[in-house]
């Protein structure tokens, strides 16, 4: 296996060269067929599958009345089953798919005594186990090992009676680079009745690009990139760009950059833009001014469960079009290009700063008084802030986590207050009022404030890359609604909630605003949650426990711990609410309505009439309520 060498030091010097893609231009286009991407040009058709039943097309998903057609659905085949494909059935697959079928080790398995065994490579996965390049340049490995059982940690190698095995990783995977290498893996897992999981990047917080004996179709090499300068309908004009479902948004804002444009994506810096990303919905620095990343999508190419190449847009599949706009990725189908539109790039303020307890809040430690009053006096004001900011624009992106240094101390890092088209003193003077009750509390707050020409320079100065490759963590997330910034009552018992969880724990969280008219969509256009539309914070806190822990009757008590107590103590304030699916608590209560709202009956039946067989199935999607992969979710998955 090949393993990265890439360091998070020399990661933004990296990008610089990588994100050099090629990209092409087009003038004008009118429809996705306009614009063909060299992975569009090589489709799998019925004369190529005629005599090779394994990767022949399923049926028509509707009879010819408009009937959706209803399946008997089965157990997934394992590979200690007799059904299992033989190698010579596999060597088919191949085939179709351009001899880009591999069955990958664990990335893990180097450290491991044994064939594999090799110091200097497993020296190097160790080292880099916790930047996310590692994991999205292997075939197989996910960001999130919890969730993948944790059968292959390199830390466990030198452990005495451990040995490496697959877990939940997928047995075989795909190394797609057309649409039809994607068509012939969707039927050959439906055909011999397999559990199909994609991935681009595996950067996800729930083990979605993984799962026990599957067959995996990886995306992460359809990097084609298309500049429209006019993409014409009847429902938007304007500048778009047509990309492969591997782009990553690094990738998009390079090439958007160069263009003088800008485009929706996340803040994160190898985050997969083009999977479950933009079809979870999808916030961005630029949520504030143009709405979730799912309100920029003008059309899809997607294959189906039955291995059709479609176009989904809005007048063709229209309903699909509606579903995989916020309802989430691994589940309608397979993304192999996206059409979004584009922005003129614009200058991009953005301020950095920290601040920890005061003096005399770190002078009640001896006394047992560890309430950090000042510094939560400087953080209750500057949270009173968030409608009037993200009215303005504003993404702000900051934590609170113990301090390093002096225990019972936290330490607060915005990371960065990301203001497009304002200035250095409009940035300043939206957290004027911070910085003087800062200093009427002894709190010392002194912010850093940068203009940058554009969208891609301040979006590479201001945000990190992310720490990734804990397995003795669980988070959980809640978006606050506006309305409790109504009243000082509900605002009290609002940063009451917060405050109490975070005191004991840490914080992520956004200031943001994605409103429909940031958007400019109506309610009912897409499927992205309700409640997206009237928060004004998105914020995830989490729980730990040893890291030598391995049993998961220990791991599902804290977790339920975590659920029961803290989050739910954050639900009680934002009653109607919702959670961000891509970061939420990985056992949220009453999910449908948490993760979709009044979309989700909507969004199951369209999960039948796509998907009648489960072809696509992950934990935490559409229709997953009817599925099992046994206690732990790591086991066969069967219908319930």
């Amino acid at each position: 296996m090949k393993i990265s060498q890439v360091s998070a030091l020399g990661f933004f010097a990296a990008i610089t060269s990588a994100a050099a893609l090629p990209v092409e231009t087009q003038e004008v286009a009118t429809r996705s067929s306009d614009v063909v991407l060299s992975a569009e040009k090589i489709v799998l058709t019925d004369a190529d599958v005629h005599d090779y039943p394994e990767v022949s097309f399923g049926e028509e998903l509707e009879d010819n009345d408009g009937t959706v057609r209803s399946y008997k659905r089965s157990c997934k085949v394992i590979p200690s089953d007799r059904e299992w494909p033989s190698k010579a059935k596999w060597s088919i697959l191949n085939f179709f798919a351009g001899k880009q079928l591999e069955k990958p080790d664990p990335i893990g398995d180097v450290c491991f005594h044994g064939p594999a065994y090799n110091a200097a490579k497993c020296a190097n996965v160790t080292a880099e186990w916790s930047h996310s390049d590692l994991h999205m340049n292997h075939p197989t490995s996910i960001m999130s090992p919890l969730n993948q059982g944790m059968t292959c940690l390199p830390v466990d190698g030198s452990v005495a009676g451990h040995k490496c095995s697959l877990g939940g990783y997928p047995v075989y995977v795909v190394n797609a680079r057309n649409a039809k290498h994607i068509q012939a893996a969707v039927n050959f897992a439906r055909n011999m009745n397999i559990r199909l999981v994609v991935k681009n990047t595996g950067h996800d917080f729930h083990g979605k690009a993984s799962g026990f004996g599957s067959l995996s179709i990886r995306t992460h090499y359809l990097k084609d990139i298309v500049i429209i300068k006019k993409y014409q309908s009847k429902r938007y004009t304007g500048p778009a760009i047509k990309a492969g479902s591997g782009v990553q948004g690094f990738e998009l804002y390079a090439a958007a950059h160069a263009a003088g444009l800008m485009a929706v994506a996340g803040e994160g810096v190898t985050v997969g833009w083009g999977g479950g990303y933009i079809q979870g919905g999808g916030h961005s620095p630029l949520s504030s001014i143009h709405g979730m990343a799912a309100d920029q999508v003008l059309a899809y190419e997607v294959v189906l469960s039955n291995g059709r190449f479609v176009t989904v847009d809005p007048d063709t599949n229209s309903d699909l079009f509606w579903a995989m706009r916020g309802g989430g990725g691994g589940t309608f189908g397979v993304l192999v290009s996206i059409i979004v539109k584009a922005f003129p790039d614009k200058p991009v303020t953005i301020s950095t700063f920290t601040f920890d307890p005061s003096p005399k809040d770190i002078s009640k430690y001896a006394a047992g008084n560890t309430a950090n009053d000042d510094f939560w006096t400087v953080i209750k004001h500057y949270f009173s802030l968030f409608p009037k900011h993200a009215d303005k624009g504003i993404y702000s992106y900051f934590k609170i986590f113990p301090n390093a240094t002096t225990p019972s101390a936290q330490t607060f890092t915005m990371l960065p207050f990301f203001a497009p088209g304002k200035t250095v003193a409009e940035v300043n003077a939206l957290l004027a009022s911070t910085v003087k009750v800062a200093k009427s509390v002894g709190v010392s707050l002194k912010p850093k404030t940068v203009a940058y020409p554009g969208f891609y320079e301040a979006w590479k100065a201001g945000f990190p890359q992310e720490s990734i490759g804990l397995w003795n963590v669980q988070s959980g997330s809640r978006l606050f609604p506006r309305h409790n910034w109504d009243s000082t009552a509900k605002f009290d018992a609002q940063f009451d909630a917060i405050r109490e969880v975070v005191s004991a724990a840490s914080l992520i969280a956004f200031n943001i605003a994605p409103t429909l008219a940031a958007g400019k969509v109506t309610a009912n256009e897409n499927a992205v949650l309700p409640a997206w539309r009237n928060t004004v914070m998105h914020a995830i806190t989490g729980t730990g426990w040893n890291i030598n822990i391995r049993d998961y009757n220990i791991i599902r008590a804290k977790q339920k711990a975590l659920t029961d107590g803290p989050m739910q103590r954050w639900r009680d304030v934002s009653p109607g609410s919702g959670v961000y699916l891509a970061e939420c608590d990985y056992n949220e209560p009453n999910r449908q309505e948490a993760f979709w709202g009044s979309k989700y009956p909507r969004l199951y039946k369209l999960k039948h009439k796509y998907d009648p067989l489960g072809v696509f199935f992950t934990e935490i999607a559409v229709g997953s309520e009817d599925w099992r992969a046994g206690n732990d979710h790591l086991g066969r998955l069967c219908p319930v």
